[in-house]
């Protein structure tokens, strides 16, 4: 009876880490050492760059049955992390992170900052050349922000998927909308 138990319970915990959805992450890490000389001495410090890509694999649904399927086009979140080691200790100082997220046609990225996080816009589409369009504050609900930018304004939360929803007031249609930025 005791050997039954278990066999369920090995059987149950096997079927709950199957169910997982894969994911395919590549992570690039770059280190630059600067180094300063004043009258007496010279100082190093260490500036790192994580960039993070997580994507999810999915696959065609038409090559279902097949040995070998073709994978669709998958989201796409992009982190990048900028630390600085400029002190005595051997940790990294974070300076900051960025994450990139698509709404419709557009590349935003999303950057923190004290009391949220900034949203710039990617005006040429090279990744390069973003222009800030809006702010967003942490609520007392940590789950919420306050958003204020130039495209639209209203309550902000990320959802199940990473994504950041935007709800607003549209005075046009006078009705609440939702648009949603799309992680990368």
């Amino acid at each position: 009876m005791k050997n039954v138990i278990v066999l369920i319970a090995i059987l149950l915990s096997v079927n709950l880490f199957a169910q997982e959805a894969p994911t395919e992450v590549k992570k690039e890490t770059e280190v630059k050492t600067i180094k300063t000389k004043d009258a007496d001495k010279t100082t190093e410090k260490k500036i790192k760059v994580v960039t993070s890509e997580t994507a999810s694999v999915e696959l065609d649904k038409k090559d279902k049955n097949k040995v070998n399927q073709d994978r669709i086009g998958a989201t796409k979140k992009v982190e990048k992390t900028v630390s600085i080691d400029n002190d005595d200790d051997n940790n990294y100082d974070v300076l900051s992170q960025e994450t990139y997220y698509i709404l419709g046609e557009e590349n935003y990225r999303f950057t923190p900052n004290e009391k949220g996080f900034d949203i710039t816009f990617d005006k040429n589409k090279d990744n390069n050349h973003f222009i800030k369009v809006g702010k967003a504050w942490t609520t007392s609900n940590d789950s919420y922000y306050i958003l204020n930018g130039e495209i639209h304004s209203g309550i902000g939360y990320f959802d199940s998927n990473g994504n950041f929803a935007v709800e607003y007031f549209n005075k046009e249609t006078n009705q609440v909308e939702v648009k949603t930025y799309m992680r990368n």
